[in-house]
């Protein structure tokens, strides 16, 4: 399914704002999506394991076993706490049912390399700076080695800055710190954008521009991913210079997207894999069965130049 298509089946409803961000609620009505269920869902039932690939432990990678007879769907950018080190994982992954799987992560804490739990839980979510920095140099290693890997080193530095701005000492520098500490301003800031009956995705303009769009078509999933995906967008720097001068600019948005031309790579697990990146825009679509299970697009950062 070309993403224009979506797009023009695409319902914006009336926006939400509060301080500098403004969110337009989406809905998608898209017959025949493939049923899944979300991480959270699946780690509850202690049927759904991700651990280390192994005793020792490999950075870049964890293992799934999947022991439901549902696929579970594990976002990009969900954040695993446990292990020998927090990860978080590099795309968006449709797990088949009964089936086991090797994920490729990036690291969220750098200085930690002991077990606290075999298992990984608690799911959450990385910043959108994160997300976009690592979606960036993700796309980078795709195209020179077909390898869904990000910029370590550009995630690590990230963090660092986040901890800088928020004047977090973490021992393990890690983000899940910056998170705890400001998690009471982060859950009022949640309240002010609620679920809207029917919607599956966000698209969300910070500091009166475009910062990005998060569709999950499956409504059941997107109702229980809605919290965790608008965190992502309110969980970021402080912004140092504010215009707050908003421009609904939805339509022209949808329209530069559309224009470009997807590159295809098989995915992690179920499905493909569209790659999408211009000078201004970075994005994916994770497609099984010729429908989209995930669809993200982000605004273009300095991390990286266009493709």
């Amino acid at each position: 399914m070309k993403i224009d298509k979506i797009f023009s089946n695409l319902e914006v409803m009336k926006p939400q704002s509060f301080e500098d961000m403004v969110v337009f609620p989406l809905s998608l009505k898209i017959d025949n999506i493939p049923y899944f269920i979300t991480l959270d869902s699946a780690l509850k039932t202690r049927k759904f394991l991700i651990k280390e690939v192994h005793t020792f432990g490999e950075v870049p990678v964890l293992k799934v076993i999947n022991h439901l007879s549902e696929q579970v769907l594990i976002l990009d950018g969900e954040e695993l706490r446990g292990g020998k080190q927090n990860r978080v994982v590099n795309t968006s992954i449709l797990v088949k049912k009964n089936s086991e799987l090797v994920i490729p992560v990036s690291c969220t804490e750098a200085h930690r390399w002991h077990y606290i739990s075999d298992v990984f839980e608690d799911p959450d979510v990385i910043p959108i700076e994160i997300r976009k920095g690592k979606t960036e140099s993700l796309l980078r290693n795709l195209l020179s080695k077909g390898e869904f890997k990000s910029d370590q080193g550009l995630i690590w530095d990230m963090i660092n800055r986040y901890h800088m701005d928020y004047d977090v000492d973490s021992e393990t520098s890690a983000i899940r710190d910056v998170y705890e500490k400001e998690k009471d301003k982060l859950k009022d800031r949640l309240n002010k954008f609620p679920y809207i009956d029917g919607q599956n995705g966000i698209l969300v303009y910070v500091d009166g521009r475009f910062e990005g769009v998060d569709i999950v078509p499956l409504t059941s999933a997107y109702k229980e991913l809605h919290e965790k995906l608008i965190k992502s967008y309110i969980f970021r720097r402080p912004l140092k210079k504010k215009n707050n001068l908003f421009k609904d600019e939805n339509e022209k948005i949808f329209d530069e997207i559309s224009k470009i031309e997807p590159l295809k790579f098989k995915s992690v697990g179920l499905g493909w894999d569209l790659r999408y990146g211009d000078d201004k825009y970075i994005g994916s679509m994770l497609v099984y069965r010729n429908k989209p299970i995930h669809i993200n697009f982000l605004r273009r950062t300095m991390y990286s130049k266009a493709v």
